[in-house]
């Protein structure tokens, strides 16, 4: 039988003791690759969570708690007679915000139309074309004033992205039949 001498067996735990912490910094690095990767993909093309988001602001004196912001998938038409039909189709939006965020907008491809609301005195309508349902944005709007006039600066960062600066218009100058 062979004796192990104690400077052998030192060298062996050391190289055993060596081999875990190399393989917890290995792993430790694949961790965060992995981590980076997901995050990168994951916002257009893995979709395993909604990172839609909602952020409205307003200058002074104007507040984001007058806003309504509604959503719906390819609810009015572009050739309408009037947009009174804006506002009889009210049942089939989804209500996103209204003076806060209620529900995060929902993931679908194709004509998303919003109806935004301002103290239910103005209003602004718009659809945005989205080519994928992975597709993530952030959606910015902004209400500020130029004179007289309620304008709403909208922003909308990521694949599908758009942006606008255009005035409200007044509800009341709807022709209602």
């Amino acid at each position: 039988m062979k004796n192990i001498n104690t400077a052998d067996a030192g060298i062996f735990f050391r190289h055993i003791y060596t081999m875990k912490a190399l393989l917890i910094f290995f792993g430790c690095i694949l961790l965060f690759a992995g981590g980076v990767f997901y995050w990168a993909v994951q916002h257009d093309y893995l979709l395993l969570s909604n990172t839609n988001s909602i952020v409205v602001t307003a200058d002074t004196p104007l507040t984001a708690d007058k806003v309504i912001i509604e959503f719906g998938i390819s609810i009015n038409s572009i050739n309408r007679s009037s947009d009174d039909e804006l506002f009889k189709r009210m049942g089939k939006y989804s209500l996103l915000f209204a003076g806060k965020e209620l529900q995060q907008i929902e993931n679908e491809y194709g004509e998303n139309d919003f109806l935004i609301t301002y103290d239910n005195t103005y209003y602004l309508a718009f659809r945005q074309f989205k080519t994928n349902w992975r597709h993530q944005h952030e959606y910015r709007f902004h209400f500020h004033k130029k004179g007289d006039e309620l304008f709403l600066r909208c922003n909308i960062t990521g694949v599908d992205d758009m942006s606008f600066d255009c005035p409200m218009r007044a509800i009341h100058s709807i022709s209602c039949q």
